[in-house]
């Protein structure tokens, strides 16, 4: 296991065990004080680990019809591992589909969501954003598995537009390229031999663009705009991505703003859309689905400090949370 963890981490990989420390067809312990030995066991081993997730539980230990922990045994079990990790490893639990039930838990670092699984980009949008805490990361686990039955049969555009409005709704992607369950197909084999090729690419485009503009300085903001999907940091900047055609109004305060459209589909296709220094509404060019990134430029407005470099090997304002 270290081994794999090491080359792993070599990699700066990030683990996920879905299953965590609590699986549902896993010989785990049930009297407390043996569940209290076994966390601060798994802990001693894989807690220096700066690159593993950890999960009290799953798959699914809510499920309906089938659950096999209570939300009490989860929440005490989740607050048992907060106490015991002194280094403050992301912490969760593997939800059933449907809404986060442990959204705003004391314990939870980071939410696990299973859909919306839809075509609808609407309703993919208001199941993030409802699952979202402000101060906590989403992974949208089971949200976007092209090839598993349990999904719709979604087409290239599909992939990217469903993947552009998961990111502009504050959530994580795991991609799934499967082909019948989820151990089919190359997620659930590693067969190289059985990917998808054009799903890995269509999600490669959209992450590459994200890494050229600074989303991370943005929140999900879907009351400044009448259509599309918003990421906005008020009053400096505001990337709108529309799945279609049209027109887009943006409420910022007064000043001036450069407009860019940006093609999602080849996104090193930009076009000048000028500036703005009022809030009519703005319509995209008329084919496919574009981004709109509306940047100030007036003076008065102060750029951010950049950020310090981080050297490789150092973790500055590293904090150790105790229980």
């Amino acid at each position: 296991m270290e081994r794999i963890l090491d080359d792993l981490a070599s990699r700066r990989m990030m683990v996920y065990p879905f299953a965590g420390f609590f699986g549902r067809d896993s010989d785990f312990p049930r009297d407390p004080a043996k569940q209290d030995l076994y966390l601060r066991y798994t802990l001693a081993r894989l807690g220096a680990y700066w690159n593993v997730l950890l999960l009290v539980a799953g798959p699914e230990p809510l499920l309906k019809g089938k659950p096999y922990l209570s939300a009490d045994e989860i929440n005490r079990l989740g607050r048992r591992i907060k106490e015991l990790d002194v280094f403050g490893h992301p912490r969760s639990v593997h939800n059933p589909t449907g809404d986060d039930a442990f959204r705003d838990a004391d314990w939870t670092t980071y939410g696990v969501l299973q859909g919306p699984k839809t075509l609808d980009r609407k309703r993919l949008s208001a199941g993030l954003l409802k699952n979202h805490h402000e101060a906590k990361p989403l992974y949208a686990q089971e949200t976007l598995w092209p090839g598993n039955k349990f999904h719709p049969p979604y087409t290239p555009d599909d992939i990217r537009k469903n993947a552009y409005v998961m990111i502009l709704s504050g959530a994580t992607i795991n991609l799934g390229d499967m082909d019948g369950d989820s151990s089919s197909g190359f997620s659930g084999t590693m067969d190289l031999d059985r990917r998808v090729q054009a799903r890995h690419d269509i999600l490669k485009a959209v992450w590459d663009f994200f890494e050229t503009v600074p989303y991370y300085r943005m929140k999900p903001r879907q009351d400044l705009v009448d259509n599309g999907y918003c990421l906005a940091e008020p009053g400096r900047q505001y990337l709108v991505y529309l799945d279609s055609p049209g027109t887009v109004a943006v409420r910022r305060p007064t000043g001036t703003y450069k407009v860019q459209w940006i093609n999602p589909r080849n996104t090193r296709d930009m076009r000048d859309g000028g500036t703005m220094t009022t809030g009519q509404p703005v319509a995209s060019p008329p084919e496919g689905d574009w981004l709109l990134y509306l940047t100030r430029t007036d003076a008065g407005t102060p750029e951010p400090a950049p950020t310090a470099p981080v050297v490789e090997g150092t973790f500055p304002d590293l904090q150790v949370e105790r229980g």
